[in-house]
C-alpha cells in the first residue's frame, strides 16, 4: 500500500454536509504588529473554505459523530482516570453513577424482561377493563425489540403530551435546582456551611443527556469529590463513604420547579397547589464507581458517548429544526412522535403560555418562542453534554490538538516544515492568528458533486481536515 498523500485527504474531514465559509485569517505579530496574510478563501477550490458540520448524531453526519463520539468519551475518561491535564491520582477520588429518569405521563408501551436483559420477556401492560376513552387499559403482548410501538402511548388520548414537552423544556432547571440543592444537602451532612463546604471540597460532575423511544429526556451524570483545588487534591475523609450518596437520593426525590400546566388549562403554577410541580420520576439509580481497572473505566466512558450520539427520534427524522407544520408534514414520523412535535407548536403559538414558560425558566425565549425551536427535540433545549469547570479537560482543548496535528501531519506530508506566515514554527507564541469569516452556505462545492479544478492536493486541505 501507498503512503498516503495530501491529495487523498477528504474535504473537511469527510463530512456529509460542510459548512462553507468566505473569509480569510491574518497573523499577526506581537512584537512589532506586523500583520500578514495567511489563509484567503479567495484563493481556496471554489472560492470558499470547508469546515466541520460537527454534528453529534450519526443519522446527520456519521464522520462528525465519529470523531464527537471519541471526544466525548475522552472527556469522560479524563475525568476518571486522569490524562489530558487531569492527574492520575483522580481515580482514588470518590465517584457516583446517577441516572435521573422521568416520571410517567401515561402507560406506553415496553419491553420487560424479567431478570434483566437476558430474561424472558413479560407482558407490556397487563390490565384488564377500558380507559376512559373506550380503549384497552393494559397490553398483553410480549413485545420484541425492534417493535415500532414500543415508547407509544397504549391510549394517545390519555397520555399527557402538553406535560411531556415542558418536562422536557425544564429540565435544565431542574437539573440546575439538583445541583443547587445537592451541595446544600452534603454541606448540612458534613456539619459544615455551604462556604465551609467549598473551602473543604468541591462536587465535580459531567452530565448526558438521553432522549427515549417515548420521548422524554433521561440524564446519565458522573459525580466526582476533589479537595477545594480540583482533581489536583485530595477529597476530604468523609466523602468515602455514603453521606453524598445519602444526600443525593433525599435531594433527587425532593428537588421540584413550578411549572405551568398545559393539560390543566391552569397558567398560575406559583406553588403546587396552584400548578404543577416538575420533579424527577421515581426510578433513581445511585451507583458507587469501583475503579478496579481501565475496564470499568472505558465502560462508564463508552456507555455515556454511546447516548449523545443518537438520534433523538424518527431514525434521523428531526436531526434538524422544524421550521413549519407544512414541513412536520412532510416527514416520515411514527404518530406519537408528530404528536410530541405539534405539542410543541400548540403550544408555542399561545403567548400567555410561553410567557409562564419563560418565567418558569427564568430566561427569555427570543425571537422564535421555545417550544417552536426545540420542537425538533420534543422541547428539550439543553446540551446534550456538560460538565462543571474542573471536572476534566474540554472539547475545544481537544479540537485545537486534532486542529494542530492535522495542520503539522498535512505539512510533513507534503515535504515542507509547518510554519506561519512570519516563517515561524507552527504555534508560535510570538505569533497570533486572527480570522474573520462569513457563512456562505452549506454542502460541498455549493451542491456540485465533483471537486472544482485544483481541489485535490491543494494547501488547503491541510486547513480543512483540521476545521
Amino acid at each position: 500500500m501507498s503512503e498516503a498523500s495530501p491529495d487523498d485527504r477528504p474535504i473537511a474531514g469527510g463530512c456529509s454536509r460542510p459548512i462553507r465559509l468566505s473569509g480569510h485569517v491574518d497573523h499577526v505579530d506581537t512584537a512589532t504588529g506586523e500583520i500578514r496574510r495567511a489563509v484567503d478563501s479567495a484563493t481556496l477550490p471554489g472560492g470558499v473554505l470547508h469546515v466541520r458540520c460537527n454534528n453529534r448524531r450519526e443519522s446527520a453526519c456519521p464522520a462528525c459523530s465519529a470523531v464527537y463520539k471519541r471526544d466525548a468519551r475522552r472527556l469522560v475518561l479524563a475525568g476518571l482516570a486522569g490524562g489530558k491535564g487531569v492527574p492520575d491520582t483522580v481515580t482514588g477520588h470518590p465517584a457516583w453513577f446517577v441516572t435521573l429518569t422521568a416520571p410517567s405521563f401515561g402507560p406506553v408501551h415496553s419491553r420487560r424482561q424479567q431478570g434483566g436483559k437476558t430474561g424472558p420477556v413479560r407482558a407490556c401492560h397487563p390490565r384488564r377493563g377500558l380507559c376512559p376513552h373506550g380503549r384497552p387499559a393494559g397490553c398483553h403482548e410480549r413485545h420484541h425489540a425492534e417493535d415500532s410501538r414500543l415508547g407509544s402511548p397504549i391510549c394517545p388520548d390519555c397520555y399527557s403530551y402538553g406535560r411531556t414537552v415542558v418536562w422536557n423544556a425544564l429540565v435544565p432547571k431542574l437539573w440546575k435546582a439538583t445541583r443547587d440543592a445537592t451541595e446544600s444537602a452534603v454541606a448540612a451532612a458534613a456539619g459544615l456551611t455551604v462556604a465551609g463546604l467549598r473551602r473543604a471540597a468541591r462536587l465535580s460532575f459531567v452530565k448526558v443527556a438521553e432522549m427515549q423511544a417515548r420521548g422524554l429526556v433521561h440524564l446519565h451524570v458522573v459525580v466526582r469529590v476533589d479537595g477545594p483545588d480540583g482533581p489536583d487534591s485530595a477529597p476530604p475523609s468523609w466523602a468515602d463513604g455514603e453521606l453524598v450518596a445519602d444526600a443525593l437520593r433525599g435531594v433527587v426525590g425532593s428537588v421540584a420547579v413550578p411549572a405551568p400546566d398545559p393539560d390543566a388549562g391552569t397558567l398560575d403554577a406559583t406553588a403546587p397547589d396552584g400548578g404543577w410541580a416538575v420533579r424527577w420520576g421515581v426510578q433513581v439509580d445511585i451507583r458507587r464507581i469501583a475503579l478496579d481497572g481501565p475496564t470499568d473505566v472505558g465502560r462508564v466512558s463508552n456507555y455515556l458517548a454511546k447516548y449523545i450520539t443518537k438520534s433523538a427520534a424518527a431514525g434521523g427524522a428531526l436531526d434538524h429544526p422544524v421550521r413549519s407544520l407544512a414541513a412536520l408534514g412532510r416527514l416520515v414520523l411514527a404518530p406519537h412522535v408528530r404528536r410530541l412535535v405539534e405539542t410543541c407548536w400548540r403550544l408555542g403559538h399561545d403567548p400567555a403560555f410561553i410567557a409562564a414558560l419563560d418565567a418558569a425558566l427564568g430566561r427569555d425565549s427570543g425571537d422564535v418562542p421555545r417550544l417552536l425551536r426545540w420542537a425538533h427535540q420534543m422541547g428539550f433545549g439543553g446540551h446534550w453534554l456538560t460538565k462543571s469547570r474542573k471536572y476534566s479537560t474540554t472539547f475545544g482543548a481537544l479540537r485545537t490538538v486534532r486542529r494542530v496535528w492535522s495542520r503539522t501531519i498535512g505539512a510533513v506530508l507534503s515535504g515542507r516544515v509547518p510554519v506561519d506566515a512570519f516563517g515561524r514554527l507552527d504555534g508560535d507564541p510570538a505569533t497570533v492568528a486572527v480570522g474573520e469569516w462569513v457563512y456562505s452556505g452549506r454542502g460541498l462545492y455549493g451542491g456540485n458533486t465533483d471537486p472544482p479544478d485544483g481541489a485535490a492536493g491543494s494547501g488547503a486541505d491541510v486547513w480543512l481536515a483540521g476545521l
